[in-house]
């Protein structure tokens, strides 16, 4: 990266930074971190280092709010010469969309017509639909990528978390009630109960996706509570599981302002996943099952994943990567060319 590249000091430090943490040769100044592959996660890293390299306050939110480096770099210049909070502007992040508004994000909107394909995903316990921002390069062109954004966090984060995790099922079924074109629907960890609960609705409603596929997660039938109220849920073990993802935790005990936050969202997320309830009466999905894990997941065993084919009356199929709780990221070539496969499928057999 060349100084001539960038505008201002600000702007040429801050790309160090962007290209430390999202390990990229080049950025731009007009570059989006979200659409350069960051998440809420990584987003906490650079928040962390801008606070600690400009000694200023400030939060994820402020990324969310102008994820563009030339953006953002304004506002870091404006805290540090006003030391101001500085205010919500225009960006180029993802649309929001749906009636629902921000409880959807369109990764990438998709060409305009009746019977479009729709990709809806669905994110783990502390994640945003941030987490996916990168996702839409994988699959085609002409695929609408739909991602939650969860409430609570990120561009919602002035708004309370949700009672029980089906709220967060309700309004994501409101937000895609207009959609007729196949749906597939896709959610990685809590986002697997999500996602089970979204098709069975869809499904008694006679309107079902035209898949459905679940990662890194135990099937419903099988998940049981644990954590009661949440009292023996520690900091400490949120950190833990933070640092599973994206090793931000250790820097985090530095910035109390913003370990609180990531730390709030991660323990909501932690007990609405641990409150949820399959129930007592069996309930199969009609659709194709996908379950995907990690061989070395510790919180999935492999023998967990295979119980997926209890839940569906149609085809259903497991895939073991290499990797933990978030195997996917270390190889999203292979994983995005698995899920692909499905898709084709399912697409070729509605058209035959």
């Amino acid at each position: 990266m060349g100084d001539n590249d960038f505008n201002t000091p600000t702007e040429r430090r801050l790309a160090d930074i962007w290209a430390d943490v999202l390990r990229l040769d080049k950025v731009k100044r007009d570059q989006d971190f979200f659409e350069a592959g960051g998440d809420s996660l990584l987003a906490t890293k650079v928040v962390l280092r801008v606070c600690r390299d400009w000694d200023i306050k400030f939060t994820v939110r402020v990324l969310n709010d102008a994820p563009v480096l030339a953006d953002l770099a304004e506002r870091i210049d404006q805290r540090v010469a006003k030391s101001e909070q500085p205010s919500a502007g225009s960006s180029s992040r993802p649309a929001q969309a749906g009636r629902a508004g921000a409880c959807l994000w369109e990764m990438r909107p998709g060409k305009a017509g009746a019977g479009r394909e729709t990709l809806l995903l669905l994110p783990h316990a502390g994640g945003s639909a941030q987490n996916y921002a990168s996702w839409a390069e994988w699959f085609p062109k002409d695929m609408r990528i739909l991602a939650a954004q969860y409430p609570a966090r990120a561009s919602r984060a002035d708004e309370p978390a949700a009672a029980d995790l089906h709220r967060i099922v309700d309004e994501i079924l409101d937000a895609i009630d207009d959609l007729d074109g196949p749906l597939y629907v896709f959610g990685h960890s809590m986002g697997s109960y999500v996602g089970f609960e979204l098709c069975w609705r869809r499904q008694s409603a006679g309107r079902p996706p035209a898949v459905f596929l679940a990662s890194g997660a135990v099937a419903p039938h099988r998940h049981r509570s644990e954590l009661g109220t949440g009292e023996g849920i520690t900091d400490e073990w949120l950190l833990e599981l933070l640092d599973m993802y994206s090793g931000a935790s250790s820097d985090l005990m530095n910035y109390p302002e913003v370990m609180s936050q990531a730390l709030r969202t991660l323990r909501t997320d932690v007990l609405l996943t641990d409150g949820y309830a399959y129930g007592d009466r069996t309930r199969r999905l009609d659709i194709p099952i996908v379950a995907f894990g990690g061989e070395q997941d510790s919180l999935v065993p492999a023998a967990e994943v295979e119980r997926w084919r209890e839940l569906g009356t149609a085809e259903c199929a497991t895939h073991l990567m290499p990797g933990g709780h978030f195997y996917y990221i270390d190889d999203m070539a292979t994983f995005t060319a698995t899920v692909s496969k499905y898709l084709v499928n399912v697409h070729d057999g509605q058209n035959e």
